[in-house]
């Protein structure tokens, strides 16, 4: 086989592996934070709010797991106070097994979830509340194993 062929052989099996990986590359599902991002960054201002309001509290809230549950605990100021929002568990490797809560505590300020929810993996919890016609904001992150 002359010099000719090789260089035909080379550029042919150049050519099969950039179809190859072109095609197996638009086939990749690609997530994004979310579908929305544009209206979702005009609304980020009340996030910023959020979080200086948060952090006037006394103490962050706490997500904590124990057992077969993960718990939200608001610091005392908030107890007792009629609280409405949500909680957010963002999964960042697959946004199908995001978990989204209403938020529900009790008169000490706990809120129970169960872990069946949950695929063990690492969490982003967004937590947004209204209290006492304030806005709240906190990040924070959570294993659950």
């Amino acid at each position: 086989m002359n010099w000719g062929y090789k260089i035909i052989i080379v550029f042919t099996l150049f050519a099969t592996g950039l179809f190859f990986l072109v095609g197996k590359s638009m086939r990749t599902p690609v997530d994004m934070v979310t579908s929305n991002y544009y209206a979702e960054e005009l609304k980020y201002q009340h996030v910023i709010d959020g979080r200086k309001q948060a952090q006037t509290l006394s103490a962050p809230v706490a997500v904590n797991q124990s057992g077969a549950a993960l718990s939200i605990l608001f610091p005392q100021e908030m107890h007792g106070l009629p609280l409405t929002g949500n909680v957010l568990f963002y999964r960042a490797s697959d946004s199908r097994r995001d978990v989204n809560v209403a938020l529900n505590p009790d008169e000490k300020g706990e809120m129970l979830i169960s872990k069946s929810r949950f695929l063990k993996g690492n969490y982003r919890v967004q937590l947004q509340w209204q209290a006492g016609g304030k806005e709240y904001y906190q990040e924070s992150y959570v294993t659950v194993n």
